[in-house]
């Protein structure tokens, strides 16, 4: 049994009864990330034989793009970026600047406008 520590009650229990899903998940993702792994190449060669891999195109891999950036070869980009960014923060703080991030001044486009 772990203590409670960061709430301001401790000695209470819930039992929750009943639970409901307001939004449900498609049950299908909208592409797999080893279909998105694939080369175009690999998907071309495919397209003659019985079982053609399935094209992943550009809008929906931006669409969906919390599941492209799982595919391996972004993850790979993802990290180089971040190292570069790392080792060029790294340099500047060294050398005695200071990271400062400053407030947007123009207003965000609403939803929908």
């Amino acid at each position: 049994e772990a203590e409670v520590k960061s709430c301001s009650q401790d000695n209470i229990e819930l039992s929750i009864l009943r639970c409901y899903a307001v939004s449900r998940a498609p049950a299908v993702l909208p592409f797999q990330v080893d279909e998105a792994s694939r080369s175009e190449a690999e998907i071309q060669a495919s397209q003659d034989t019985d079982k053609p891999f399935p094209f992943v195109y550009q809008d929906t891999r931006l669409d969906n793009r919390w599941l492209d950036l799982r595919v391996p070869a972004n993850k790979a980009i993802m990290k180089v970026q971040s190292g570069v960014c790392q080792l060029f923060r790294e340099a500047l703080l060294e050398e005695g600047f200071t990271e400062i991030h400053t407030p947007k001044l123009v207003a965000g486009e609403s939803e929908g406008a």
